[in-house]
């Protein structure tokens, strides 16, 4: 959850069923539900998105998300990118409440965000064809969603097996490194500051070699 000038911007909404603690969480820092006022949505996997029709509808924000995952958000459902056992189960098993049309505005790549004009939106594509990660030079932070994980204090890619497109996944990766961004903050995992900028390169360079 980010704090900006009109209120609170909440990045991803978490799996079904974590409304109440991240309402809990909202009251802890002073707010309360009313002062969310948008929630953007990196991609319409059910761990990032599986809350989100229920924040909504507690807080009235307006919820963003890339054109295809928007689809996907008014049907609740998670997109093609996993094993296709696992992908059936999840199709067949792992549905979440639907988003509402009217409550979603489309982001492109390039744009700033009406709440947070600080803040750009780059498209990321690779774990899901449609993925979106924010970035804003003045804060210097970037919340990447499942573009780049996190283990163990260094930067990960997200693995081949959960991509849809790995080479994709690492052309974005390698795109968002290039950012330097002060705080990389992922889907999953630590957020990652006072990173050394050696691992960085390493790792760029490591991405080189698979595309």
């Amino acid at each position: 959850i980010w704090q900006g000038q009109n209120g609170l911007f909440m990045i991803d909404s978490g799996s079904p069923g974590d409304v109440k603690r991240i309402l809990e969480y909202v009251e802890q820092i002073g707010f309360q539900a009313s002062d969310l006022v948008a929630i953007f949505i990196t991609h319409a996997d059910i761990d990032h998105a599986g809350s989100v029709a229920a924040l909504q509808a507690y807080s009235g924000a307006r919820v963003h998300a890339g054109a295809e995952t928007a689809e996907l958000l008014t049907q609740g459902k998670s997109p093609d990118h996993m094993h296709r056992v696992v992908q059936f189960i999840v199709d067949r098993f792992m549905g979440y409440k639907p988003v509402e049309p009217e409550f979603i505005q489309i982001v492109a790549d390039g744009e700033p965000l009406d709440e947070l004009a600080d803040f750009q939106v780059l498209a990321t594509p690779g774990h899901t064809l449609d993925h979106y990660s924010i970035c804003s030079d003045v804060h210097g932070i970037l919340f990447a969603g499942d573009a780049i994980n996190t283990r163990g204090g260094r930067l990960k890619n997200t693995p081949k097996r959960i991509s849809a497109d790995y080479e994709a996944a690492c052309l974005s990766t390698m795109r968002l490194l290039k950012l330097h961004p002060a705080v990389f903050a992922c889907g999953h995992g630590q957020p990652l500051e006072n990173h050394d900028a050696n691992d960085i390169m390493a790792f760029y360079r490591q991405l080189e070699q698979q595309v």
